[in-house]
């Protein structure tokens, strides 16, 4: 691939028409979603004389990929010659992202979601598209990620991050300060800090901004916050954003793309900026972000 540049934009490469020669494919977590599409999908990638590679968990949910099972061991590589191919909703598309953050390899997914917001593909236009993809007619987005940092280890997150009341706490008192200056210190049920490809998932539901993908940053905004002087924050990409919980008794659970994985307690700090490994979108030229977004949240 050749990179290319968009003025205030991310990084993006081009395929230039280079033909894929490896799939990953993954599928929805409920077999039954994608079930009746997998021999349709499976008769594309072989006509195109693609190699397919499945992890053994898919096997598991669908016996029909036994022949193209490569264990979880393979290792995929950027520049175009490989592909991941994601059945499923935003998100199977953000745990793919996730998983091969480090490889490089880019995520192009097929949307068996309820909104999809991240998928390059509708069913109706399934073949006529994943064609187009396996001669290399995408583009690939370079986008941001999370990396956050506690007493008890760091998590990276691709959608977001977010700290909330745990145990029987009514509340949770939270200060939080960036690039080492105190903002404020909250009273409410939790916060998020999303990346702009999460900005159209809790951040959203949660009253913050939406980003657009071109811009690297990322995002603060509060649950149910009990001040009226608070507002969501844009935080640079150099900026780190230390969380602290400031109150005298309670733990605060902290979620990482949606998974439970641990509690900040009382008096602890945790530090979050955008220190994960770049993730890697494949969608067509003409599928931009402004137009995913009057599609699929704009009114009809």
């Amino acid at each position: 691939m050749s990179p290319t540049t968009r003025r205030g934009g991310p990084p993006i490469a081009t395929a230039e028409g280079r033909a894929v020669g490896r799939v990953l494919l993954l599928t929805h977590r409920e077999p039954a979603v994608t079930a009746s599409t997998l021999p349709a999908v499976l008769s594309i990638l072989e006509d195109a004389g693609v190699e397919v590679l499945v992890p053994a968990g898919e096997v598991v949910k669908h016996r029909v990929l036994a022949p193209y099972s490569s264990g979880d061991g393979m290792r995929l590589r950027p520049g175009g010659e490989d592909l991941i191919l994601v059945l499923g909703g935003d998100g199977s598309i953000l745990r793919a992202l996730a998983r091969e953050a480090g490889s490089g390899a880019p995520v192009i997914g097929v949307n068996y979601g309820r909104v999809g917001f991240l998928a390059s593909i509708e069913r109706e236009t399934l073949e006529r598209d994943l064609r187009r993809a396996l001669t290399g007619e995408y583009i690939v987005l370079e986008l941001p990620s999370l990396k956050a940092e506690w007493s008890d280890g760091e998590v990276l997150a691709v959608n977001d991050l977010a700290l909330f009341r745990g145990g029987e706490s009514r509340i949770a008192d939270l200060s939080y300060s960036v690039d080492g200056e105190l903002v404020a210190t909250v009273r409410c049920d939790g916060l998020v800090v999303s990346t702009p490809v999460g900005s159209t998932a809790y951040n959203l539901a949660a009253g913050g901004p939406t980003v657009s993908w071109r811009v690297r940053c990322f995002v603060l905004s509060f649950i149910a916050l009990h001040h009226l002087d608070s507002r969501p924050l844009v935080i640079g990409a150099g900026e780190q954003l230390v969380v602290t919980n400031s109150a005298l008794i309670g733990d605060v659970d902290i979620q990482a793309d949606g998974q439970r994985i641990g509690a900040l307690r009382p008096g602890r700090s945790i530090t979050i900026g955008l220190g994960g490994s770049d993730v890697h979108l494949a969608t067509f030229p003409e599928a931009s972000f402004y137009r995913r977004y009057r599609e699929k949240f704009g009114r009809p």
